[in-house]
């Protein structure tokens, strides 16, 4: 099991609100995201990358963030974005139990580049 002190990351979790709302010409309306839960978390930034798109040098940041396990928790899906440390991460692989025993999830996030 992890240790209380492990879990020192405040993050919130946020799902787009108005997805494939259009407006009275048809026109996609810019997305708003709501809060769908406030966790601490243990989150673990990896070495960025850089890669060439577009004719131009992007980096990201790569992380793991583990949660407690919890229905909210399991709820998270990579549709969903995370505010954390100040950025916004893209959820990019999750969640998973990363120790088999149902106490713990875990999420690959992704910021940087053209992610947000």
């Amino acid at each position: 099991m992890a240790r209380a002190g492990q879990f020192r990351d405040r993050v919130t979790v946020e799902r787009e609100a108005d997805a494939g709302t259009l407006d009275a010409y048809g026109n996609p309306v810019a997305a708003s995201w709501g809060a769908l839960g406030v966790f601490w978390a243990d989150l673990r930034e990896t070495t960025g990358k850089e890669r060439l798109a577009a004719g131009r040098l992007e980096s990201a940041a790569t992380a793991t963030m583990r949660l407690r396990a919890s229905a909210e928790a399991q709820g998270i899906t990579p549709a969903d974005r995370v505010q954390a440390r100040g950025e916004t991460w893209k959820i990019i692989g999750g969640p998973i139990d990363p120790t088999g025993r149902g106490q713990l999830v875990e999420f690959t996030l992704e910021c940087g580049g053209a992610v947000q």
